[in-house]
């Protein structure tokens, strides 16, 4: 039963995972596009008006996927709760840091 608990609880991590990296790389793609926006009007020469309603938009958009990535940050934290409850806790599912740092002190080690 816990080889089956911790497969599931492994689906659900990989998942969790794709969709935090899909919040940041909209994240970054509304926010290129939030810069290049009002540089395009430049560029063109167009008055302050031509394309506000686009800039307003698309800025209310980085908004909401910042609100969204928040509520999967506290999801993610709700199911390492779970994980814990039902004696998961002590199995991991993925990085929690992308980059190792070598200079750490003599008494820690990554595990």
């Amino acid at each position: 039963m816990r080889v089956k608990r911790q497969n599931i609880a492994k689906s659900v991590a990989e998942r969790l995972f794709a969709a935090e990296a899909a919040l940041d790389i909209a994240a970054a793609r509304i926010a290129e596009l939030n810069a290049s926006l009002p540089l395009a009007r430049l560029d063109a020469r167009f008055a302050a008006a031509i394309g506000q309603e686009a800039i307003a938009t698309s800025a209310a958009a980085v908004m909401l996927i910042a609100q969204t990535r928040e509520q999967m940050v506290i999801t993610h934290a709700h199911l390492k709760r779970a994980s814990d409850d039902v004696g998961l806790g002590q199995t991991a599912y993925g990085d929690l840091f992308k980059v190792v740092s070598h200079d750490q002190p003599a008494h820690l080690r990554v595990v």
